[in-house]
């Protein structure tokens, strides 16, 4: 299933139960944290939906609601959200609840730590480096859009802004970049290049340290 249809699942889930201006931050935070995570992580997001919108919910009822809209046909599904999502970042939401929990801190940290890493090499060696890592997403556990978007981003470079990756995502795609430099630098020196690369991003006091990453 899709980013677009899971995001358009959870939003049918929850617009029985909140108004639009309570949905956007809730839906964020399941973009955010919870988009890219098993099934049994909904009871996770249920529980952060309690705790955020202080209000007394029929949990019980909620889940069943957000497991049918999960599972059944994408026809009975509201509209995609996306647009309103978006808009909702940009105004009064912004980005506040994608900067918090350690998944959020990671990709902040991952952004930082990989930016480091290319400005230490050789400008020739970093698209090369880029191309290593995109040829070999095959193996990281994320849906086709995903995997497209992050291919976009190693290939064209910037910045990550990829809210669906974990902690765990990350950790897998700085090994596939590490596997590239020993490729192309031999083992010792891709040792060197990443450890000055993390010693330079402790300096700089993330929240998420970057040998969490490692």
């Amino acid at each position: 299933m899709s980013l677009t249809t899971r995001r358009r699942a959870i939003y049918t889930g929850l617009a029985g139960h909140f108004p639009e201006d309570e949905i956007m931050p809730l839906l964020s935070l399941w973009e955010a944290k919870y988009s890219d995570k098993p099934p049994f992580a909904l009871n996770e997001f249920l529980a952060e939906v309690v705790q955020r919108s202080g209000r007394k919910l029929e949990r019980a009822r909620l889940y069943r609601e957000l497991v049918g809209a999960l599972t059944g046909p994408a026809t009975e599904l509201l509209p995609d959200p996306a647009p309103r999502l978006q808009a909702w970042r940009r105004g009064e939401g912004q980005a506040a609840e994608e900067v918090s929990g350690p998944d959020a801190l990671a990709r902040q940290t991952f952004d930082t730590l990989s930016q480091t890493l290319f400005s230490l090499l050789d400008p020739e060696l970093v698209p090369r480096l880029r191309r290593f890592a995109a040829g070999n997403l095959t193996g990281m556990q994320v849906d086709t859009e995903l995997r497209l978007r992050l291919r976009g981003w190693l290939e064209q470079g910037g910045s990550l802004g990829l809210t669906a990756l974990t902690l765990e995502h990350l950790r897998v795609l700085l090994n596939l970049l590490y596997i590239g430099l020993c490729e192309f630098l031999g083992p010792v020196l891709a040792d060197q290049v990443l450890t000055r690369a993390v010693q330079k991003v402790d300096l700089m006091h993330l929240p998420l340290s970057p040998q969490k990453l490692l």
